[in-house]
């Protein structure tokens, strides 16, 4: 597993050796030329801390963990990405203008990124399980929920009709419901809610297929699903602005499914939207969409 996304996930790490990771996280470039001792000094911590959480993530000590940590910054750079922080995207004091342009090439950053990390074949086999699916039901919660309520919008105008099951705290109604003619869904970047475990443990005693969208493809969620779609893991759990790279993230593998879906029966699909919009105009209902 990659040092950053070991650092990002913090499993197993005591509280000195979350303050170690947030600050690495936060402060990636800077890390570069910080020695075991400035870095113990601005994290409140000790040298003794630090080398248990190298050892935690594999490494020797100290020296091979930065080295490891320019390794991966330096392949990021081979694969054409700018290196914008995804937790600290821009600084303060800076113009609306460089903030703007920051935000942009985070946005075109985390688009490449998982475009880049699309598995053809998972991507299609999700596609076909969610076409064929009778109902699709979405588990999500906070900003993923809004991403979940877009996708279930593209769905509906072409007569596809997916249930947010996380809606209203009715998701164990709706998880007892679920046939192996449906089809479940995870929208979890992180992956650690119990209830998901909970729906998951159920969908696999009922042999009911369920697809994951996550950041943490390792998680025993995602090793659970019958498909896992992974997203870039850019952005640390606890130390950000806001949820930009996450929510980009998925949003596009969402749009992309879609799209896939679509695809799949373009001719039909687009005239089900015509005829739905000549039925529209026929009922006075077009100011209404």
């Amino acid at each position: 597993m990659k040092l950053l996304m070991q650092l990002s996930e913090m499993q197993h790490f005591t509280p000195n050796e979350q303050s170690i990771a947030s600050y690495i996280l936060s402060q990636r470039e800077r890390m570069l030329h910080c020695n075991i001792q400035e870095l113990a000094q601005v994290t409140y911590t000790s040298h003794s801390a630090i080398n248990r959480l190298t050892r935690k993530l594999g490494m020797t000590g100290y020296k091979e963990f930065i080295i490891t940590l320019a390794r991966e910054f330096q392949q990021s750079t081979q694969n054409g990405f700018n290196h914008v922080d995804a937790n600290y995207p821009f600084g303060v004091g800076e113009s609306t203008l460089q903030v703007a342009a920051e935000i942009a090439d985070l946005m075109k950053e985390t688009i490449s990124k998982n475009a880049a990390i699309l598995d053809d074949g998972v991507l299609s086999q999700t596609a076909l399980l969610l076409n064929q699916a009778d109902r699709i039901f979405i588990y999500a919660l906070g900003d993923s929920q809004i991403r979940a309520k877009s996708f279930q919008n593209k769905l509906i105008k072409i007569n596809k009709y997916a249930i947010i099951a996380t809606e209203l705290s009715e998701w164990a109604h709706h998880t007892i419901n679920v046939t192996s003619r449906d089809c479940a869904m995870f929208l979890t970047y992180h992956g650690k809610s119990l209830n998901y475990m909970k729906a998951a443990r159920h969908f696999k005693r009922e042999s009911i297929p369920f697809v994951t969208i996550t950041a943490t493809p390792q998680s025993e969620l995602a090793k659970w699903s019958t498909l896992c779609l992974q997203v870039a893991n850019d952005e640390e759990k606890f130390t950000k602005i806001g949820t930009f790279s996450s929510q980009i993230a998925l949003e596009y593998v969402l749009n992309v499914l879609f799209s896939c879906i679509y695809n799949m029966d373009y001719a039909k699909n687009k005239q089900t939207a015509t005829e739905s919009l000549q039925k529209f105009a026929m009922s006075d209902m077009m100011n209404d969409i």
